[in-house]
C-alpha cells in the first residue's frame, strides 16, 4: 500500500502583509510536519492575500510574493506543499500555485478558468492560463503534473473545479493522481455542502484522490471565507475540515491509498480507453520531483481513521434543537466582524445604538461574539470591556417598551449600557431646518422624521472618534432595498455587518439564538413589531408593506430577475392571505422605491457580504442609477392573474 497522509490547511491571511501571511504558513507548514504529512495543500494566493483587487498592478507584489515563496521553500524540507501566490509573465499577471517538494520549488500550476460573475472581477486583473508550458524565473509553470516519490500530483485552482471544463481532467489523464485545489471560495450558508458534492463528484469520475484548501475568515473588508477542507477518494469522502474555525489557521489531514487509485483505474475500462486515447497528446507536461525516498504512513492509522463498517456509512446524528443553516449564517457573520475589527488594526471598541428593535440586536449580539472571538479567544472572559451599547431615545416618539428591551438585553450579554437623550438636539435640528426651509410647515413629513437619525448618527460618530470605536451600521437588506434608511442617519458607521440579511432572516435568526443560547430578552425584542419610532405610532410594515412580501419579491426581482408581473403571479399563489390587487399595488411600490434608491445603495458603508443575494455594488450587483424602468410597471398593470 502507498499511504499517503495528505494535509489540507485553512489559513486567514491579510492583503499585502507578506510577514502575516507567510508567518502563518510556516505554523501550519511545521504543524502538518508533526502530523506525519506528505502533501500539504494551502488556499488560493495565501502569501500575497485575497483579494487583491486593482492592488496587483503594483509591480512589488508579484516580486515580492516571488521573493517570499524563495524564502518559504526553505521552511518545506521532508515535505511537499502546495502554495498560492500571484506571478507576472511579461505583461500578464498570473494565479499560480507553486510545488515546493522538500525544500524546492519545482513548478507552478496556473489558473484557467476566471470567474467574471455576481462578487467575482476576476477578468479586470488577471490573465487566464491558455494552456502549455513556460517558465517563471526560471521554474517551469503553466500545466504540469509532479512526480513526487509517494505519486503523481497536480493542481488546480478555485473555479477550474466548477467550470464545465476543468483542467484536472487532461492532467489525471497525464498521470495525475491526486488533485489539489488551492481555494478562496466566499462562504455563503451551506454552501460546503455544495463543495464537498463537487470535490467527491471530481474524484469519483476522474479516478484520483482530491483536496481541497479553502480560505478562513475576513477578506480584504468585504467576503467572509469559511475554511474547511476536503479530502476525497473515488468512493468517499475520507476527511472535512472544520468549517469558520475563529482560530487563525486550522489544519485537517487524512491518510489515502494510492495503490487504490492505481487499482480503480487499472478495473475502469472507460478510464483506461481515455488515457490510451490521448497518448502523449496534450500541453501537459511532468516534472520529476522523487526524492528523497517514500516512508508510507502507519497502517494502524490508515486502519484507525476506516469506518466502523464497510456497508453502512457513518452517520452523524443531527442534534433535533439545531439548525446548521442559521448556525453557520451567525457563525460567519461574528467571524467577519471580528476579523474587520482586528485586521483593520484601528479600533479599540465596538459599538452600538441600541434601539430596542431586531436589527441592532443582532448586531450587540454578533459584537458581543466577535470580542470574544478576538486574539482567537484568549482575551474572551474580558468580552465587555471591547463592547459599548447607547439608548438614544426622543421623547417625541420613544417607547418604553424599546428602552426596556434594549436595556434587557445589554444587562443580559453582560455589556455596559447608557441612556442619553437627543430631545434637545432634535429640537434644535428642527429649528434649523424650520429655518432653512422658510418656516416649519415647509420641513417636509420625511426630513422631519429623518433629522432625527441624523442627530443620532452624528452623536454616534462623535462618540466612535473619542473612544476609537466601530461604530455598526444596523441597517438590513430589506431596507437598503427600497431606500427605507437615512443617508447621513442610520447608514453612517464604520462597519455594515448586516446589510446583506433581509429583514425577515433577521427575525429567524434571532428567534433561533433566543432558543439555543437561552436569551431571553430576545423575546421581549420579537414582541415589538418592527418599527424606526420617528413619528407617532409608526410601523415598518404600514410605511411599506408586510416583510415576507418585500423580501419575496426581493429575492425574485433582484435574484431571480424575474418580470415585476411574474413577481406578482407568485406573490399571488404564496401570500393567499392578501388580495391578488393589493400585491399589484406592493410590487409596483417595490419596483418603484427599488430603482430609485440605487444612488443610496451605492453609498452605503462597508458591509458584508454572506448571502448570494447582494445588493452591494461593489460586491457584485452593478444596478444602473438612471434608468427607467416604465415599462416593466405598464406590463405589471395590465398582467393578468395567468
Amino acid at each position: 500500500m502507498r499511504l499517503v497522509r495528505i494535509g489540507t490547511a485553512a489559513v486567514s491571511v491579510k492583503v499585502g502583509d507578506f510577514a502575516w501571511n507567510t508567518g502563518r504558513l510556516r505554523v501550519v507548514i511545521e504543524a502538518a510536519k508533526e502530523q506525519g504529512v506528505h502533501l500539504l495543500v494551502t488556499p488560493e494566493l495565501a502569501v500575497s492575500g485575497y483579494s487583491l483587487e486593482d492592488r496587483i498592478f503594483w509591480p512589488e507584489i508579484a516580486a515580492r510574493s516571488w521573493t517570499e515563496l524563495e524564502h518559504l521553500a526553505k521552511a518545506c524540507d521532508g515535505i511537499s506543499v502546495f502554495v498560492g501566490l500571484p506571478v507576472r509573465i511579461e505583461a500578464m499577471m498570473y494565479n499560480a500555485a507553486a510545488f515546493i517538494h522538500n525544500g524546492r520549488l519545482c513548478g507552478l500550476v496556473l489558473k484557467r478558468h476566471l470567474p467574471t460573475y455576481s462578487i467575482f472581477y476576476e477578468g479586470r486583473n488577471w490573465t487566464a492560463w491558455a494552456g502549455g508550458v513556460t517558465q517563471v524565473h526560471g521554474a517551469p509553470a503553466g500545466d504540469l503534473v509532479f512526480r513526487a516519490p509517494y505519486g503523481a500530483v497536480t493542481a488546480e485552482i478555485c473555479e477550474d473545479l466548477w467550470s464545465t471544463s476543468s483542467p484536472a481532467r487532461e492532467r489525471v489523464l497525464a498521470g495525475a493522481e491526486v488533485i489539489c485545489n488551492l481555494s478562496a471560495s466566499p462562504f455563503t450558508p451551506r454552501k460546503n455542502e455544495e463543495r464537498k458534492r463537487l470535490v467527491c463528484g471530481a474524484a469519483a469520475s476522474l479516478k484520483c484522490a482530491y483536496a481541497y484548501a479553502n480560505l478562513l475568515g475576513c477578506d480584504s473588508s468585504r467576503l467572509v471565507f469559511d475554511g474547511g477542507g476536503l479530502i476525497a477518494m473515488p468512493d468517499e469522502l475520507v476527511c472535512e475540515g472544520h468549517i469558520l474555525s475563529k482560530k487563525s489557521w486550522t489544519l485537517a489531514s487524512a491518510i489515502v491509498d494510492l495503490d487504490e487509485i492505481a487499482r480503480v483505474r487499472a478495473e475502469n475500462t472507460t478510464w483506461r480507453l481515455d488515457a490510451a486515447a490521448r497518448n502523449g497528446i496534450g500541453k501537459t507536461q511532468t516534472i520529476d520531483a522523487a526524492d528523497p525516498p517514500f516512508v508510507p504512513a502507519p497502517v494502524d492509522l490508515y486502519a484507525a481513521q476506516m469506518p466502523s463498517s464497510f456497508y453502512i456509512g457513518d452517520l452523524k446524528p443531527r442534534k433535533a434543537d439545531r439548525d446548521p443553516w442559521l448556525d453557520e449564517l451567525f457563525d460567519a457573520l461574528v467571524i467577519g466582524l471580528r476579523d474587520y475589527f482586528e485586521k483593520v488594526g484601528a479600533f479599540k471598541r465596538f459599538l452600538v445604538a441600541l434601539s430596542g428593535g431586531r436589527d441592532s440586536a443582532l448586531c450587540l449580539l454578533m459584537a458581543v461574539e466577535a470580542a470574544k472571538a478576538l486574539n482567537e479567544g484568549q482575551d474572551a472572559d474580558r468580552y465587555a470591556d471591547r463592547v459599548n451599547a447607547v439608548y438614544l431615545p426622543n421623547r417625541a416618539y420613544s417607547s418604553k417598551a424599546t428602552e426596556s428591551a434594549a436595556r434587557g438585553l445589554a444587562r443580559e450579554l453582560g455589556v455596559p449600557f447608557r441612556v442619553i437623550s437627543i430631545h434637545e438636539e432634535a429640537d434644535i435640528a428642527l429649528r434649523k431646518a424650520a429655518e432653512m426651509a422658510g418656516g416649519e410647515d415647509l420641513v417636509a413629513p420625511t426630513a422631519r422624521q429623518n433629522l432625527q437619525a441624523r442627530v443620532r448618527g452624528a452623536m454616534m460618530l462623535n462618540w466612535a472618534n473619542s473612544v476609537g470605536g466601530l461604530l455598526l451600521v444596523t441597517s438590513n437588506l430589506s431596507e437598503a432595498a427600497v431606500g427605507y434608511t437615512t443617508t447621513g442617519g442610520d447608514n453612517e458607521g464604520g462597519y455594515s455587518p448586516i446589510a446583506n440579511i433581509p429583514k425577515t432572516i433577521i427575525s429567524r435568526l434571532l428567534g433561533y439564538l433566543a432558543r439555543r443560547d437561552g436569551i431571553r430578552a430576545i423575546e421581549k425584542i420579537l414582541a415589538i413589531p418592527p418599527s424606526a419610532e420617528l413619528a407617532p405610532d409608526q410601523l415598518d410594515e404600514t410605511d411599506l408593506m408586510p416583510y415576507a412580501v418585500l423580501d419575496d419579491l426581493l429575492y425574485l426581482y433582484a435574484r431571480r430577475r424575474l418580470a415585476l408581473a411574474d413577481c406578482w403571479r407568485i406573490l399571488c399563489r404564496r401570500h393567499p392571505q392578501h388580495p391578488p390587487e393589493q400585491l399589484r399595488e406592493w410590487t409596483a411600490n417595490f419596483a418603484v422605491r427599488f430603482a430609485a434608491n440605487q444612488w443610496k445603495r451605492d453609498q452605503h458603508p462597508v458591509s458584508m457580504k454572506v448571502m448570494e443575494l447582494d445588493l452591494d455594488p461593489k460586491t457584485g450587483f452593478r444596478f444602473p442609477v438612471m434608468q427607467s424602468i416604465q415599462h416593466e410597471l405598464d406590463a405589471l398593470k395590465q398582467a393578468d392573474w395567468e
